[in-house]
């Protein structure tokens, strides 16, 4: 086994192989660049890496022909590195060598993230993050198999049916140390399809850490149509805001993270992703003091630090922030009442809900 390290100044980047050509999706293209839901894959899968605040810096490796990143990706402000090879593992490899060159140290930890899981949520990462970060070796999100599993033979007919006890079928991110997993390719070659395989090759056992059943790798022409029902809504709700002094409540917002998407002066459509709500030049008080919004994330550590960034710039308006905590009714939740009074309750969404 290797040696834990005691060190706290480990950083974490994420590292995306981008250099596919995707041919068993049919997309007629690399599949990292079809559009699902508005944005294409790669697009939405950087934007999951982009709300775990731990990670510092994601390199995305490209095929040295690549032409299409830059305009797949507009909202990217990561290293992009043509130096992909024609292999997943080839390319990571070269990714890591990248990362070196660029200031990353042996034992910083690298999350290898397929591009084509683009439904993967922040906070999946962040317990990958959470149990890894002080593991000797390094783990991976996973599911335990639930299904039976059945071997085919050359006809497509049950040839046997396997013991599926203690199976899990693998996902990404993948964390391990740069040093390590620099060491563990090079052994392996480039026949491994994932790092595990390669960490495993040198006699190590990465750790487990369950995923969810939506991380799915997008393969298959029909993954892009239950994407793209995953990534959007079938309808959407707005509520009406109250706002005592309406100027002031739209910075607010603003510093919090939304955009307005329309303002008369009275009426301001506010938008962050996919949430969106009315902020209207209307106050009473009985309204605003026994008003509640209630907000389901995935990243809720990045919205508490807001929080309480905002609690102290907004102070001298009544703006308070309380810590996430765990719940008594099963929710893990902070608080954030707003220049108005307005109270939002902001959960961190549980594994398995929409």
């Amino acid at each position: 086994m290797p040696t834990a390290h005691d060190d706290r100044d480990a950083t974490c980047y994420a590292l995306v192989p981008c250099a596919g050509v995707g041919e068993r999706a049919g997309a007629g293209g690399p599949k990292q660049y079809r559009h699902v839901a508005g944005k294409t894959v790669v697009a939405h899968t950087l934007a999951a890496l982009a709300r775990v605040p731990r990670i510092t810096r994601t390199l995305v490796v490209l095929a040295p022909d690549d032409l299409d990143f830059a305009a797949s990706a507009p909202e990217f402000d990561g290293w992009a590195e043509p130096c992909g090879g024609a292999t997943r593992a080839a390319s990571v490899f070269a990714g890591l060598t990248s990362l070196a060159r660029r200031g990353a140290r042996p034992h910083d930890w690298i999350l290898v993230h397929d591009a084509a899981r683009c439904l993967v949520r922040p906070a999946a990462i962040d317990r990958l993050i959470d149990a890894g970060i002080d593991d000797a070796v390094g783990g991976l999100l996973a599911l335990p198999l639930a299904d039976t599993l059945k071997q085919a033979d050359h006809g497509n007919r049950v040839a046997a049916t396997l013991d599926r006890s203690g199976t899990w079928i693998a996902q990404t991110p993948q964390m391990f140390r740069l040093g390590l997993l620099r060491q563990a390719l090079a052994h392996a070659g480039d026949s491994v399809t994932d790092e595990a395989s390669a960490i495993e090759a040198l006699g190590h056992a990465p750790l487990l850490v369950r995923g969810e059943p939506d991380n799915f790798k997008l393969t298959w022409p029909a993954d892009f149509a239950l994407a793209e029902r995953l990534l959007t809504p079938d309808a959407e709700l707005k509520v009406f805001v109250p706002a005592r002094d309406f100027e002031l409540s739209l910075r607010f917002y603003r510093d919090l993270g939304f955009a307005v998407g329309s303002n008369d002066g009275n009426l301001a459509l506010m938008r962050r992703g996919r949430l969106a709500f009315f902020l209207q030049n209307f106050y009473l008080p009985a309204h605003a003091d026994n008003l509640v919004m209630h907000l389901a994330v995935d990243d809720l550590p990045a919205w508490a630090e807001a929080g309480a960034r905002l609690a102290a710039q907004y102070a001298d308006h009544g703006v308070r922030a309380s810590a996430a905590e765990q719940r008594p009714w099963g929710l893990r939740d902070m608080t954030l009442i707003d220049p108005t009074g307005v109270l939002w309750r902001i959960a961190e969404r549980s594994v398995g809900a929409p």
